[in-house]
């Protein structure tokens, strides 16, 4: 299950403010678990701690956290077993390491689970609060560039647009077809526009993407339509060894759109609404 976006709470008139950061201390030392817990309580985030890596992955399985600061020297799973779940099931979790046995090695190998920085115990105060404040800063950064880059909108009814914009690299057309998939299957849709009018590159990389996601969606049993296809893309696709021929596509997003409201027998009169099939047009 992917990580929920960030909760909000409704403020006495009316606005929406934002909730406190969610953070997960993990220590097998209990003073030094409620020791930091205590300093980020005090710094106005909601604290929960955990005794060993087991205990945060169950924890993490039931409530989303914002950050895990863990330490690495752990029994049953250590820190750098934890940082492997965690960015694998968790990914817009971000981490930071804060551990009393430092060394190249363990740094080497926390950077490669996607830790954001480092500690070494002891650890000055003032140093931990701004490191947590930048990796929560950097977590909130990174998380609506993930929502600018792969927006998935209901359109219609059973009915959902991804627009590609800009160059597809593999993290992100990875984020990308995992969205729209879930997507697909929390909004039950029936039919899934694929926008590339705006997308710049049309490489290999993107290409077997499109249709690797093309063909996911059609296992949930949604239809697909790309859109977009101009004619230098139709070439380079074609360049490229793509087989179009079983894939539905469109010039136009607009006839994209006219194209997926056929498939639920939907019908869009000029100057005024109709109903055919049980649904309004209007």
């Amino acid at each position: 299950m992917p990580d929920r976006k960030p909760d909000s709470t409704v403020s006495t008139n009316g606005h929406r403010a934002a909730r406190k950061a969610r953070v997960l201390v993990v220590d097998d030392e209990e003073n030094v678990r409620l020791t930091t817990g205590a300093i980020l309580e005090q710094e106005g985030y909601d604290v929960a701690t955990a005794a060993d890596g087991r205990e945060a992955l169950e924890m993490a399985a039931r409530k989303h956290f914002d950050l895990v600061l863990t330490d690495l020297r752990m029994e049953d799973i250590d820190g750098i077993a934890l940082l492997h779940e965690l960015q694998a099931r968790h990914p817009n979790t971000v981490t930071v390491v804060l551990t009393g046995y430092a060394s190249i090695e363990s740094s080497i190998d926390a950077l490669r689970q996607g830790v954001y920085d480092y500690l070494i115990k002891p650890c000055v105060i003032e140093d931990l609060k701004r490191t947590v404040s930048r990796a929560l800063e950097h977590g909130e950064q990174r998380t609506r560039i993930s929502e600018l880059s792969s927006p998935v909108v209901e359109i219609w009814d059973g009915v959902l647009l991804l627009p590609v914009v800009g160059t597809l690299d593999d993290q992100r057309a990875a984020q990308m077809s995992g969205a729209l998939l879930e997507a697909v299957r929390a909004e039950s849709a029936s039919v899934v526009i694929v926008d590339i009018t705006g997308c710049t590159v049309v490489d290999t990389y993107t290409a077997a993407h499109l249709i690797n996601t093309v063909r996911s969606v059609r296992l949930l049993g949604a239809q697909t339509v790309i859109t977009g296809i101009s004619a230098h893309v139709a070439s380079d696709l074609i360049k490229l060894g793509v087989r179009l021929e079983d894939i539905t596509t469109r010039r136009r997003l607009a006839d994209g759109l006219r194209l997926a409201l056929g498939f639920l027998n939907v019908r869009i009169e000029r100057g005024q609404g109709s109903e055919v099939g049980g649904q309004s047009a209007r």
